[in-house]
């Protein structure tokens, strides 16, 4: 039909470039705007995540350290009042084998009193702060456990060279003792305490070795001293018995004193026996007879029956009973 209207057609997709030019020229400018702004803040933000973390693990080491240094200054402190050192210093040059590890305990714990170390407390912020204050602390930590160490070594010398002379010491007691001790058993105990190398074992033994040869001596002198007593009694004894005898002899058996020849009244000597001055008993021995002697010039001229010489032969007769021989003439 003439006349008619025509069927109406959809719109056609325009191109790409056609899209493009369609687009308004400011846009795209304010896109990449908007991109770099979101990249920058996600940047700054990482940033400061990662050196926030840093600091966190930096103080964490700081106090670590802190911590460490601390410990070991107490401990040297508490160690230089202990009792330990304080028997080791108290050791005495004669008490040690060698006098020398008994100087250098001394000198060495003047030095390690005198140590003040300051020990700094670790930053709050500033990492590199916190790391130079870190290293301080780990250098004042192994400082003050090295001032330990030595302190306790040349302690341990002291006492080392004070079992050292205990051990010697005792070994002598222990040969010299051998024979002398009222009790064998505190030798082995002594022998067995030096094997073992414990001090306190030691003392306590030579103290028992000691005691039982002190009991023996006095146990010997005491022995010696009544032996002795005894013997003095009996010589004492024996000496009354000697002096009883002696005095019977004076008291019985006397010789004849004062006795001999008397001129009788005819001109004559005529023997008088003298009689016993004892106080009576004992034996009395007979009289010998004595030879005549002449007398002198006749005297009176009464005394002589022999004729006219004035001489006259005299015997002596001896009585069967015993009793003194007589005088007469032998004719």
């Amino acid at each position: 039909m003439s006349g008619s209207n025509p069927v109406p057609q959809p719109p056609t997709e325009p191109s790409g470039a056609a899209r493009a030019a369609s687009k308004p020229k400011w846009l795209v400018p304010v896109i990449a705007g908007g991109c770099a702004v979101v990249l920058a803040a996600g940047g700054t933000g990482g940033y400061l995540w990662w050196n926030h973390s840093r600091l966190t693990e930096a103080s964490g080491e700081c106090s670590v350290a802190y911590e460490k240094a601390v410990k070991a200054r107490k401990k040297l402190t508490e160690y230089l009042k202990s009792d330990a050192l304080k028997a080791a210093v108290t050791v005495k040059d004669s008490e040690v084998r060698d006098a020398k590890t008994v100087g250098t305990l001394a000198s060495t714990v003047k030095t390690a009193s005198k140590t003040k170390t300051d020990i700094p407390g670790c930053p709050a912020d500033g990492l590199k702060d916190i790391k130079a204050v870190t290293a301080w602390l780990d250098k004042t930590a192994t400082a003050y456990a090295k001032t330990v160490g030595e302190v306790k070594g040349k302690a341990e010398a002291v006492n080392a060279s004070k079992l050292d002379k205990t051990v010697a010491d005792a070994t002598r007691i222990l040969n010299d003792s051998k024979g002398r001790v009222k009790d064998d058993k505190v030798r082995a105990a002594l022998e067995n305490a030096i094997k073992s190398k414990d001090g306190k074992a030691i003392s306590d033994a030579v103290k028992a070795v000691n005691d039982s040869i002190k009991a023996k001596s006095d146990a010997d002198a005491k022995a010696k001293a009544e032996k002795e007593k005894q013997a003095a009694d009996n010589a004492a004894q024996t000496s009354g018995n000697d002096s009883g005898s002696a005095g019977d002899t004076t008291g019985g058996y006397t010789g004849y004193t004062g006795g001999g020849y008397t001129q009788s009244q005819g001109g004559g000597y005529t023997y008088m026996p003298q009689q016993p001055t004892g106080n009576g008993g004992g034996y009395t021995p007979t009289p010998q007879p004595q030879p005549q002697q002449p007398s002198q010039g006749g005297g009176n001229g009464g005394g002589s029956t022999g004729g006219d010489d004035g001489y006259e032969n005299m015997c002596f007769a001896y009585p069967t009973d015993g009793s003194p021989a007589i005088q007469v003439p032998c004719s």
